[in-house]
Parts: C-alpha cells; sequence; structure tokens
C-alpha cells in the first residue's frame, strides 16, 4: 500500500463513521460515497468492530449503521420514562420499518438489563413505509414537499405543495400525524398519515422558517386538532363517575370544585374548521349519562340533539 493511500485512511474512516452514525446504507452506496472499492468497506467494518465500534446490519442486501454503547449508571426515573417510551412507540404503534426498529434499538441501549428484557424489540417484517421517510427527511432537512392527500369526506385526492413543521404520534388513537402548511396558506395544518397517497420531496426547494411551539399549539389538544381558537365547556358530572375525574389533570383543563355530590369541570376545547370541539364532544360522550353539558348553550343544544336522535333511531318502546 502506498504512503499516500495510508494517509487517506484516516480522514476516510472518520466519514465512514460519520455516515454509519446518521443513516443505514449499503457497502456499494458507501463505497460510492467514499470513493473506495467494497472490499475496502467490507476491511473498514472488521477494523472499526476489532476497536469495538457496534456495527450493525440489517435487511437484504445488507445495510450497515452504528448503534451508540449503553449508557452507564443510568437514572432509575430516567430510564422508567425511556422504557414508557418504548412501550409506546413500539409495542402500541408499531410501525413495519427497519429504520424505525433502529431507533428503537438504540433507545433501549440506554436502559439497565433489568428494564431492556422488557421490552424484546423483533426485527419487522417489512421496511420503512416511503410516504414516511419521504415526509420525516423533508422536516429533518427542511425541504418541501408536493404530496397527494385523501380527505375523509372527499372522493380525489387534493395535489399540494407544503412544508412540514412537525410531526408526532397521536395520544389518543397513536396513530402517526404530520402538520404541514401549504404553499400560500398562512395556517398550519394536520394530516393523517395514512392518508396520504403521494408524496415527494423538492430537493432544491428548501422551506422558509415557519414558526410552530407545539406547546402552544398541541399542549391544550385532546387529540389532533389545536391551534387558537377554542371554546369553553363546562361539565357536571354525576357523583358515580366523580372518583374518575377529579384523579387527573385534563387536557385544557381551567377548573374543578365540588357541587354538592357532584363535580363541576371547566376545559378549554380547540375547535375544528367547522367551529366544533368535536374531539371534547366524542370524549364527553363516552361517559354517557354520567356527565351533562352546563354550557355554553351551542355544545349543550348539540350535545342534547345527539342525545334525541339516538332514542329516536334505536329505541325498540
Amino acid at each position: 500500500m502506498s504512503i499516500t493511500r495510508k494517509r487517506s485512511q484516516g480522514p476516510r474512516l472518520l466519514r465512514h463513521i460519520r455516515l454509519l452514525q446518521n443513516e443505514v446504507l449499503t457497502s456499494a452506496q458507501l463505497a460510492e460515497r467514499l470513493e473506495c472499492t467494497q472490499q475496502e468497506i467490507q476491511r473498514a467494518h472488521r477494523l472499526l468492530r476489532a476497536e469495538g465500534w457496534n456495527v450493525q446490519e440489517t435487511g437484504r442486501p445488507r445495510r450497515y449503521f452504528l448503534t451508540p454503547e449503553p449508557a452507564a449508571d443510568n437514572d432509575p426515573v430516567s430510564s422508567v420514562i425511556t422504557h414508557a417510551l418504548l412501550r409506546m412507540l413500539h409495542h402500541h404503534a408499531p410501525t413495519p420499518s427497519r429504520l424505525y426498529h433502529r431507533a428503537a434499538l438504540e433507545l433501549s441501549q440506554s436502559l439497565p438489563e433489568r428494564l431492556r428484557n422488557q421490552v424484546p424489540l423483533d426485527t419487522p417484517q417489512g421496511d420503512t413505509p416511503r410516504i414516511l421517510e419521504i415526509l420525516a427527511t423533508a422536516w429533518c432537512w427542511g425541504q418541501a414537499v408536493e404530496f397527494s392527500y385523501l380527505k375523509p369526506d372527499e372522493q380525489q385526492p387534493k395535489r399540494s405543495v407544503g412544508d412540514v413543521v412537525f410531526m408526532e404520534i397521536n395520544r389518543t388513537n397513536l396513530d402517526w400525524y404530520v402538520f404541514i402548511r401549504r404553499r400560500g396558506e398562512e395556517q398550519v395544518k394536520t394530516f393523517h398519515l395514512s392518508r396520504f397517497v403521494d408524496a415527494q420531496r423538492r430537493q432544491d426547494d428548501l422551506s422558509p422558517p415557519i414558526p410552530f411551539d407545539p406547546r402552544d399549539e398541541l399542549d391544550g389538544a385532546w387529540g389532533i386538532i389545536g391551534g387558537r381558537e377554542h371554546c369553553e365547556i363546562t361539565l357536571r358530572f354525576a357523583p358515580d363517575a366523580v372518583r374518575y375525574v377529579v384523579h387527573r389533570h385534563w387536557p385544557g383543563q381551567l377548573s374543578g370544585r365540588f357541587e354538592g355530590d357532584a363535580y363541576l369541570l371547566t376545559v378549554r376545547a380547540p375547535l375544528n374548521h367547522q367551529k366544533l370541539p368535536l374531539e371534547v364532544l366524542a370524549w364527553i360522550r363516552s361517559w354517557g349519562p354520567r356527565v351533562e353539558v352546563v354550557g355554553p348553550e351551542s355544545v349543550r343544544t348539540l350535545w342534547l340533539a345527539e342525545a334525541r336522535e339516538l332514542v329516536a333511531k334505536y329505541s325498540t318502546t
């Protein structure tokens, strides 16, 4: 081996490490990016493993990545929080994705062995949903997306160009939601991942800075509807429901107090584009006759109308 080639190995190995820390790549992709042969890539992997680097591989053709070393002496509370996140992400909202599995695997490395054994991470059979990968990449790299989206009440998908400002798993149904501001619009809107028909990154079209604070937009949300339009709803819970209500602080809760044996709860409810607090109404319905909508009058009227319609449609007497 020439002296020049030996000197080039050090910087190339550092670039190799950075690539494996940030991406999942085949030998051919690594060779192309590092301008060397696939045999040299395999030799580099053997060298890294011999030096203690955790080079992992997945799929066919084989793709390679680096996982971090387990954190030592983790704080127990942090470990339990991490464990809870893994339970939710991998078991309650599974995504058939090797990249998703890799992220969960890296997160699990920080757990003490006793907790790690409680979250067995089986290798998924599928690959990353293409649209999830496209939207995630666009958000991380600040690129615009061109996409087709089919709303529940429409027959044909709508084609749009927009900028991804946020993505999260919804706490109510544990599905993926994407927050996008369409070009030419001022408001950030919410999109359900499963309703994307297609999406493409516009690699040369960079997203502008878009103010979006999830604490302001979503902390008071009951599901995916956030934003700045709200109404205040007051509910009266019957005595047999009180013990299930008073033990926690509800999203958007403004006040709670006893009224005799009943309990009055006031919440700040986000409105949808039709000016209706749909998500809070769904929660109210789940209490059946154990809750009464006290106000505002518009919400009480809607709640009573739905109750009367239910009786009229399904009552047999």
